[in-house]
């Protein structure tokens, strides 16, 4: 690689394929959250929307910045939306949402 290429992500690390993850936990309360607050069916629109954002706007950008943010493979990003529905499932079923 030369000099002027910028290597993507900066830290040269592997994209996020995990299955279940750390981030697991967050998309799941957050999407059960948000299922709370705006009603199921904006929360699952807001977080089925937020998937593409964080891998083609966000990860690109902050990338830019050295940040390794939303560099996930395809397996994950599905997997996150899993657990969002999940999380809103949750919301509806136990928490009368």
């Amino acid at each position: 690689m030369s000099k002027n290429e910028i290597q993507f992500p900066p830290s040269g690390k592997r994209r996020n394929d995990a299955l279940v993850d750390v981030w697991s936990v967050v998309h799941f309360a957050v999407a059960a959250g948000l299922a709370v607050f705006i009603g199921p069916p904006l929360a699952l629109l807001v977080t089925l929307l937020w998937e593409p954002v964080e891998i083609l706007v966000l990860s690109p950008l902050l990338g830019k910045f050295g940040i390794d943010f939303g560099h996930e493979s395809l397996q994950n990003s599905l997997s996150d939306i899993v657990f969002n529905v999940l999380g809103i499932l949750f919301a509806i079923y136990a928490l009368g949402a």
